[in-house]
């Protein structure tokens, strides 16, 4: 029971201490606890919030919190309102329901600025904020993989929209477009809950796991990227075509970069 304790204690002094502090304060406690039962440490020393809250620096603790908040900020809200969004356009056409829910005006704008803020702040903070420990972290690979195989899917349709090879999607989904929003839905929230944990993970574990938090995000602005070409009232020939092309690419190669970048 004593060990069941120290570990909850572990995640709670790595979530509000910095990682040299969290570091020193386990080492200490690592003897208090040993051959002691959770009981008994619970009557002496509280819960193991309690205890490590009582170590917490408020100035450094609000400025992980900022952080935190500011990084994960866009990944909620990108989230919520392209699953909001698809899912209403996924009932009118599986159930007729009329009302049809919109993404924000503001959805590209923040998702255009959030990719490369998001990599850039993730880099800095973690490079400075974080621990690195020997080989890759156990358990980011089915993340990378997972999110793979919908960013894939999010190009193919991508693809198939842009070159009108309406026959293919016929083929596919023979005239039920409902799933292929339904289908969007789910990628856009596995992306998002990657993208949460890796950011979570990067502060209680091992830095690298801002790499999943990077990874996750380039899925949810990919979504957000082919939501609004869906929904685009432009033509699509040659001009719009090409521009459209070089965004896909730009969000891929960022995303990419910052992947690989954030796993140093």
């Amino acid at each position: 029971m004593g060990w069941d304790y120290f570990s909850r204690l572990s995640r709670a002094a790595r979530w509000y201490l910095p990682p040299s502090e969290a570091a020193e304060v386990l080492e200490d406690y690592r003897e208090i606890v040993k051959g002691r039962s959770g009981e008994e440490l619970r009557r002496d020393l509280g819960t193991p919030g309690a205890a490590v809250k009582q170590l917490v620096q408020p100035k450094a603790y609000r400025r992980w919190l900022a952080v935190f908040v500011f990084l994960s900020a866009p990944v909620i809200l990108l989230t919520v309102d392209e699953v909001v969004s698809e899912l209403s356009l996924c009932l009118y056409h599986l159930l007729g329901v009329t009302y049809f829910i919109n993404s924000f005006a503001w959805s590209s704008f923040i998702a255009a600025l959030s990719l490369p803020v998001g990599v850039a702040v993730s880099l800095v903070w973690f490079q400075g904020n974080g621990e690195k420990s020997r080989g890759l972290p156990k358990g980011m690979v089915p993340f990378f993989s997972v999110n793979m195989v919908g960013m894939a899917w999010v190009w193919f349709i991508t693809w198939a929209v842009l070159e009108l090879r309406f026959d293919v999607m016929d083929a596919l989904f023979s005239s039920r477009i409902w799933l292929v929003h339904l289908t969007l839905i789910a990628d856009t929230l596995i992306a998002g809950v990657t993208s949460l944990t890796g950011l979570i993970r990067a502060r209680l574990e091992d830095r690298r796991w801002r790499a999943v938090y990077v990874w996750g995000l380039m899925g949810v602005v990919l979504n957000v990227f082919l939501w609004k070409l869906m929904t685009s009232m432009n033509p699509i020939d040659g001009v719009w075509q090409g521009s459209y092309w070089i965004r896909l690419v730009f969000i891929t190669f960022i995303g990419l970069l910052g992947t690989g970048g954030s796993l140093c």
